[in-house]
């Protein structure tokens, strides 16, 4: 792995940033995880070394869209009707060479190859045929539809299938795999080592007594890391204590990631030590501080080489700020070009009070579709977030309607 961070050897953190000015800064310092080659079967949600070119039109020959009689010129006349004289089928998968000469028709099946001399296709239920021959009603012969696809016509060759930089998709896999593809070259997917602090977290599954509760952030995480294209390599919890967290963050050293996640321990109370430790592990300080709630007393920066964020506990704040500030990390060491999703405008649906700082503020939001328009209002306790709010102080509260940014936290393709 790759950085790019001049200037930051010094453990003084500077000013607050803004968010957009931290995930510059985060992003700056980073450069995509080396390639290598997986199956198509392994090759969704991975991101492209470099575009990759059709090596065929598609379709590969002109073919029948329809069931019918792919037919031939100057047919017989028979009054409203033409006459066709019946020499054959070509079934779809056919690969003998066909030719029709004037007045003559075969039958065809969907996808198959046309005959040489073919001018049209007409659907079966619209003609009828006896004795050898079909009769087919003059006007249809007029018609502008054709029931030809003609080669190329959906994909010339050369044209890029798989752009570098953005995420294979399932049209993605269909196209490579309909050019001969079996392999493709990707960034390697990073690999995240969790973890979480704080001596009243008890990890899931275990025994809890009265003063403690389940360390979820791991969890979470996980999860988390898993959507935006990452892997977990490791998750562990810790209680606070300098010793016990300085040791877990050298074991975790050892195990070669290419990030670490940190929560809690960041602010100003006597047991938040995260700082002091990596400090003292001789990190190398970015920021350590930001104009934005949640998030104030957060850092990122590097520790022996890795990129490492420091996020606050609560788990509601390691979520917005991983889909803010983490996850575009994870996108750009997979290669994308562009990591940093979109923000859209949305309309909210309920009424939200008005911050008193003048930070931004980030909210967990539920998005939906209403009327095309795009709506949103504050996740509640029980629903999954698909939405960061993005707030800003005001007198007066958010009203029903009122437009504010939402940032989508489904996965992004780049």
């Amino acid at each position: 792995m790759q950085f790019n961070c001049p200037d930051i050897r010094s453990t003084s953190s500077g000013p607050s940033l803004s968010l957009a000015g931290a995930r510059k800064k985060i992003i700056a310092c980073l450069t995509p995880l080396p390639r290598e080659t997986v199956s198509l079967a392994r090759g969704l949600g991975r991101v492209p070394v470099q575009s990759i070119k059709s090596t065929r039109p598609k379709p590969f020959f002109d073919q029948s869209t329809r069931d019918g009689y792919a037919l031939g010129e100057h047919p017989l006349t028979a009054g409203n009707n033409c006459l066709f004289t019946l020499i054959g089928e070509i079934a779809a998968g056919s690969t003998t060479p066909h030719t029709l000469t004037a007045g003559q028709a075969v039958r065809i099946m969907t996808g198959a190859r046309l005959p040489v001399g073919c001018r049209r296709v007409v659907p079966f239920e619209l003609c009828g045929e006896k004795d050898n021959r079909v009769l087919i009603p003059s006007r249809l012969l007029k018609s502008p539809q054709m029931f030809i696809r003609r080669r190329g016509q959906d994909l010339q060759a050369n044209r890029v299938i798989a752009g570098a930089g953005k995420r294979l998709l399932p049209d993605h896999l269909l196209l490579l795999a309909e050019n001969g593809l079996t392999n493709v070259a990707v960034h390697r997917q990073p690999g995240v080592a969790v973890l979480c602090t704080g001596s009243e977290l008890v990890t899931p599954g275990k025994k809890i007594i009265q003063g403690q509760k389940v360390s979820g952030n791991g969890v979470l995480l996980q999860g988390l890391i898993q959507e935006a294209g990452g892997t977990c390599i490791h998750a562990a919890t810790v209680g606070d204590s300098r010793e016990a967290i300085a040791a877990e963050l050298e074991r975790l050293l050892t195990l070669g990631p290419d990030m670490i996640i940190t929560t809690g321990g960041m602010g100003p109370g006597k047991f938040d030590l995260l700082e002091q430790i990596f400090t003292r592990l001789q990190g190398e300080l970015l920021y350590n501080s930001l104009k934005v709630r949640p998030g104030k007393s957060t850092l990122f920066g590097l520790l022996a080489g890795i990129p490492f964020f420091g996020l606050p506990g609560p788990p509601p704040a390691v979520r917005l700020l991983f889909h803010e500030l983490v996850a575009p990390a994870i996108y750009r060491l997979q290669g994308m070009r562009r990591p940093v999703p979109p923000t859209h405008t949305a309309q909210l649906l309920e009424p939200i009070a008005a911050g008193k700082s003048s930070h931004l503020n980030l909210k967990g939001g539920v998005v939906t579709h209403r009327d095309g328009r795009l709506c949103v209002r504050l996740a509640g306790n029980r629903d999954a977030v698909n939405g960061v709010l993005h707030l800003r102080g005001k007198k007066h509260p958010f009203g029903v309607g009122d437009k504010v940014t939402v940032r989508l936290t489904a996965p992004y393709s780049g």
